[in-house]
């Protein structure tokens, strides 16, 4: 997922920078310990919202919220009350949900509901859009903490292994790789 995590934070650089809620020199930081993390091969932490809120501590999660809500329009979601029953269904991969802080929570019928904190990166609506063809997507923001509770909760159920999608490699992921990072206390 290499070529989406660059694409897909570029873009969502891109948006931050625009709505003010980083500077040129903490997006230009975070950007460097982005491929530092992809250099080490660790999904949970190639992200500029995982570098930007947990290791410079310099991003508002909720001033990021509000401008995604704002410029995408999406309803907000916390996923701590879902209960994931449809796992074999949604054909969820962990390492494309780190990838994209994007995680399939439901389907019903012809329609997939997606919560994201990349909505604003258009590489990311493009790899689920093309990931759920033939079905309709209905979008929600979520908050980082919703989001780590979600992929641990699909990390803890006891079917996760029988149903996760197996990566490309043929190997299925190793035990604990959807865990969340965490947080640096201030």
């Amino acid at each position: 997922y290499r070529p989406l995590i660059i694409r897909g934070n570029r873009t969502l650089g891109s948006m931050l920078l625009d709505k003010k809620l980083v500077t040129p020199e903490q997006l230009d930081a975070a950007n460097e310990m982005l491929l530092e993390n992809l250099e080490k091969d660790d999904v949970r932490r190639a992200s500029l919202l995982h570098v930007l809120l947990f290791e410079l501590q310099v991003l508002n999660e909720d001033a990021f919220l509000e401008a995604t809500v704002e410029k995408c329009g999406l309803a907000l979601m916390d996923l701590h009350g879902c209960q994931f029953r449809k796992f074999a269904d949604l054909h969820l991969d962990p390492s494309a949900s780190w990838a994209t802080w994007t995680v399939p929570f439901d389907i019903v019928e012809d329609y997939v509901m997606l919560a994201t904190l990349m909505y604003p990166s258009p590489p990311v609506v493009k790899f689920w859009q093309e990931k759920y063809a033939g079905k309709n997507i209905i979008w929600y923001a979520t908050s980082v903490r919703s989001f780590q509770s979600a992929l641990e909760k699909f990390d803890q159920h006891p079917a996760a292994a029988d149903r996760a999608v197996v990566p490309a490699a043929g190997k299925p992921p190793p035990r604990g790789h959807s865990k969340p990072p965490l947080a640096v206390k201030k």
